[in-house]
């Protein structure tokens, strides 16, 4: 079986003939070549390539590579150390001003006035009366104090005649309360201690030992009897911290065994 015959491409014919009828290119002279003007042609980076007769210039397309740059690992470091020592100064500082302007401070105590409003002298030298002491009480806190199992006590020679506790109650921030308790001292045996030097009771009471100096010596006797006044209590800070106060008020009285009378009291 023969092949069919080849038919000839009716575009290939036309330009055949085209090219037949104008013939052979015109003869150039001989000489040097033609002088171009401008750039120079652009001459391709990459070859060409033939694709259905006709040739085509591939795209050339910049190649862009992002390079990042490599974080060392002693500089991340560095940064979470700076980071945390920033935050515990801060916390520090905090703190520290927290603690001054709101540090829980016990409460102040004087005391204002000892009486005896009842005294009795019985035989063998016992005496036995009522025991009143007023003191003021100041809250130094910006928050409110409670006090609570605040309590008065009396010793004489050592040992102790009575104590009474204190109401609860509350001191606002920064203010002075009053506070009073009295109580009934049993009969006890009264001693005769050296009387009191002059330079440690008041004015009062040093002109009442000047005058009993005149009377006779069993009379110039001064009783000395111990008070301690104790007030205890929390402080609430920032509504949320609570701290517990305490403070201590230390006093001697002296009193006259004759009639209770008290010449004078230092704390």
């Amino acid at each position: 079986m023969q092949p069919p015959p080849r038919t000839r491409d009716p575009a290939i014919a036309i330009a055949g003939d085209g090219a037949a009828r104008r013939g052979p290119p015109p003869m150039q002279p001989p000489g040097p070549p033609p002088v171009r003007h401008g750039p120079p042609p652009v001459q391709p980076t990459r070859p060409v390539r033939q694709q259905h007769g006709y040739y085509y210039e591939e795209e050339q397309r910049p190649l862009h590579l992002h390079v990042r740059p490599a974080r060392s690992s002693s500089s991340a470091l560095a940064s979470c150390l700076v980071a945390a020592a920033f935050l515990a100064l801060a916390v520090g500082g905090a703190g520290a001003a927290l603690f001054v302007l709101f540090r829980p401070r016990p409460p102040d105590i004087a005391v204002a006035a000892v009486r005896l409003p009842a005294f009795a002298s019985g035989p063998n030298g016992t005496v036995a009366f009522t025991f009143e002491q007023t003191a003021a009480v100041r809250n130094p806190n910006r928050a409110p104090l409670a006090h609570f199992d605040s309590s008065l006590r009396v010793a004489y020679a050592g040992g102790e005649l009575g104590s009474v506790y204190i109401p609860a109650g509350l001191i606002d921030g920064g203010r002075t309360k009053d506070m009073s308790a009295s109580f009934a001292v049993p009969a006890f045996a009264a001693a005769t201690p050296p009387p009191l030097p002059q330079e440690q009771m008041t004015a009062a009471a040093a002109a009442a030992a000047s005058a009993q100096q005149q009377q006779p010596p069993a009379a110039a006797a001064v009783m000395e009897v111990d008070s301690l006044l104790v007030v205890k209590g929390r402080v609430t800070v920032l509504r949320v911290l609570t701290h517990h106060v305490e403070a201590a008020k230390v006093c001697r009285v002296g009193v006259s065994p004759v009639d209770g009378k008290v010449l004078g009291f230092r704390c």
